[in-house]
């Protein structure tokens, strides 16, 4: 019999460092983490590309660019070459929105492939929701909250999530995209926004949420996560609540000014300046529906619940 052999720890055969990439409708989001204890994880790099392949979604039939196509796939290469050298980092590519909807998406996932060897999963609403509340379900803050709703607002969806003694309760995705709000219903996004085509945006919401059949009681805590969320916070100074009344007022400033305006007078980032106005005026319709008088940012996105579980935290 041989001692002194070392017993296996729990941690063993565990993956300790964990990447996500995530081909979403506007951008590419790159994280990758280490695990630090049984419930934590520590980011060592993260990036974000603002490569829109929803662009164009919203028509008929739905497709993605040729060009959006080339881009994405050697974004997603250079990422994995130049941050994912080591094989025996845990990856997961995933895509969302636009990738569920466009007919010709097996071109991005064929071309991706062929070029990295990687599997592109593409995630049905549902699953996309139901990673954004993981996320949630991580942070210190909201773990011991009997009840909270959150909203991750996209630029092809809306994802609504409602978690309720540590269990999510309720995860939906909604077409709600500020890329695909604003392809229908505003005729050129770089031009101040007509009354018309608010009033257009307000209604889909209201539309899409009598729909779902989506309830809030009103003194619920109501969590925003999302770039728009990351830009309200920049633009307000480092806050992380906002009052529904304020996000109102600032979605009306920008639309009444051409992108330019929003650019240079309110320094909104010139890869968002186009859909932001219509961003916000989502946000708000869907605060006012409920009733609800603010909201807090949260950094909880798809790619910390996914991170969750490949690092089985």
């Amino acid at each position: 019999m041989l001692f002194g052999i070392a017993c296996p720890s729990p941690m063993m055969n565990q993956p300790q460092s964990a990447a996500v990439i995530d081909l979403g409708t506007n951008s590419i989001k790159f994280i990758l983490a280490e695990k630090t204890s049984e419930l934590d994880l520590k980011v060592l790099e993260e990036q974000t590309l603002e490569v829109r392949i929803g662009e164009g979604i919203s028509h008929h039939p739905p497709r993605i660019r040729p060009d959006a196509i080339e881009a994405s796939v050697q974004a997603i290469a250079e990422i994995l070459s130049a941050h994912l050298p080591n094989p025996e980092i845990a990856v997961r590519v995933v895509a969302t929105s636009a990738m569920r909807e466009a007919e010709n998406s097996h071109q991005i996932t064929e071309a991706l492939k062929a070029k990295t060897g990687i599997e592109l999963e593409i995630l049905d609403g549902q699953r996309e929701a139901y990673y954004i509340g993981q996320a949630i379900r991580m942070e210190a803050r909201y773990a011991r909250m009997d009840r909270l709703y959150a909203m991750d607002l996209g630029g092809g969806s809306l994802e609504w999530i409602h978690i309720q003694e540590d269990t999510i309760q309720n995860a939906r995705s909604l077409p709600l995209g500020a890329v695909r709000l604003t392809e229908r219903w505003v005729e050129d996004p770089t031009k101040a926004l007509p009354d018309s085509a608010i009033s257009a945006v307000r209604k889909a919401v209201r539309a899409s949420l009598i729909e779902a059949e989506l309830h809030v009681p009103t003194q619920s805590t109501f969590l925003g996560s999302g770039g728009v969320f990351y830009i309200l916070k920049a633009l307000s100074g480092g806050d992380s609540q906002f009052k529904t009344q304020e996000i109102e007022a600032l979605a009306q400033s920008l639309a009444q000014v051409d992108i330019s305006q929003r650019i240079e007078h309110f320094c909104v980032p010139e890869k968002r300046a186009d859909i932001l106005p219509v961003a916000l005026i989502t946000i708000a319709s869907v605060l006012q529906y409920f009733q609800i008088k603010t909201i807090e940012h949260s950094k909880s996105t798809l790619k910390y619940g996914l991170l969750k579980e490949l690092l089985k935290l």
